[in-house]
């Protein structure tokens, strides 16, 4: 059972799990005469979600994070594993380089190879969908960018050093579409006119040919970068994302709606894959406890979730297991 053998026969045979777990902030409610006011603020915890039961369950803490888990990680999944990276510290407010894998099969934490080369922090990161996991860019202890990459090696523990990439690059996004790692940055620039716009940039990694693409807004495939930070892969290789109050996807070359968000999910609105579905969880207003949703993408009619109180707090991170 502890091969990835198994996980893969299972899934090919349709009798996998599907569980998504979210970094989800914990909720202290004050009844008033009008209404219920939620702190959506830290600490955070980690939390299950079974989507076809829809029972929701809270996960065991992390070691050495006993103020709460760490916001502005990034947690991905790796076979039976959940890997989380980096993070800031609640009680401190320092962001961390260190490494957690949270094993399904033995329902422990063990302690991870760090980061290499110090605190990284809005890095991009994805996995290739096996057992590697891609990091790039982000921002060093002292807010300079780094245009370092690494893979770490989830099995092995190890850390691989990549090629550069040929800027640096803050707060970036990272997706791994294609069988390419795609690191996306926002620089924004002011204009006399006191109009804010932005330009997008993107470099991908080649795994194969151990090589960086640079492509730029101006480029024919600025289709490609014109995402979101809420950009998602679906697990029908689509790509997703929200555009104001709509959930579109890149189809032929151009977003295309899919469906409108569900009023009370329109605010702090986050997406979540999972197999032939999206969750969308968010809230109506600040201070209100957070909804939850599901898309069937094969009709696009959304799906009211119930959500428990102790449950309804906001969504920082998530991602998907099929175990």
């Amino acid at each position: 059972m502890e091969q990835p053998e198994f996980y893969r026969a299972r899934k090919s045979a349709n009798k996998a799990q599907s569980l998504v777990i979210l970094s989800q902030s914990r909720v202290k409610e004050f009844r008033g005469s009008y209404s219920y006011k939620f702190d959506t603020l830290p600490p955070y915890r980690l939390v299950a979600l079974d989507p076809e039961t829809g029972c929701w369950w809270k996960l065991p803490l992390m070691p050495e994070f006993k103020a709460g888990f760490p916001e502005k990680c990034e947690m991905i999944a790796s076979g039976s594993n959940l890997v989380v990276m980096g993070g800031r510290v609640c009680d401190n407010q320092e962001y961390v380089d260190s490494v957690f894998v949270f094993d399904f099969l033995s329902y422990k934490w063990r302690r991870g190879a760090n980061m290499p080369g110090g605190q990284r922090w809005f890095f991009g990161c994805a996995s290739d969908g096996d057992d590697i996991i891609y990091v790039a860019g982000g921002y060093d202890a002292k807010v300079n960018p780094h245009k370092s990459a690494w893979a770490y090696h989830v099995s092995a523990d190890t850390w691989t050093q990549l090629p550069d990439m040929a800027h640096e690059r803050g707060y970036c996004k990272g997706l791994f579409h294609l069988g390419k790692f795609h690191v996306i940055i926002i620089v924004y620039a002011i204009y006399l006119q006191g109009q804010q716009q932005h330009h997008q940039s993107l470099e991908i990694f080649d795994t194969s040919l151990r090589q960086w693409l640079m492509l730029d807004s101006g480029d024919h495939d600025d289709k490609i970068i014109k995402l979101s930070k809420y950009c998602v892969k679906g697990t029908d290789q689509k790509l997703y994302t929200l555009s104001d109050s709509d959930l579109v996807v890149l189809e032929d070359g151009k977003w295309k709606l899919v469906a409108r968000l569900p009023a009370d999910v329109a605010n702090k609105s986050y997406i979540t894959p999972f197999p032939g579905h999206l969750l969308l969880t968010g809230e109506l207003n600040y201070d209100h406890p957070h909804n939850a949703y599901i898309l069937d993408l094969k009709d696009l009619i959304w799906t009211r979730l119930e959500v428990p109180t102790e449950y309804s707090g906001h969504v920082d991170s998530g991602c998907c297991f099929t175990i």
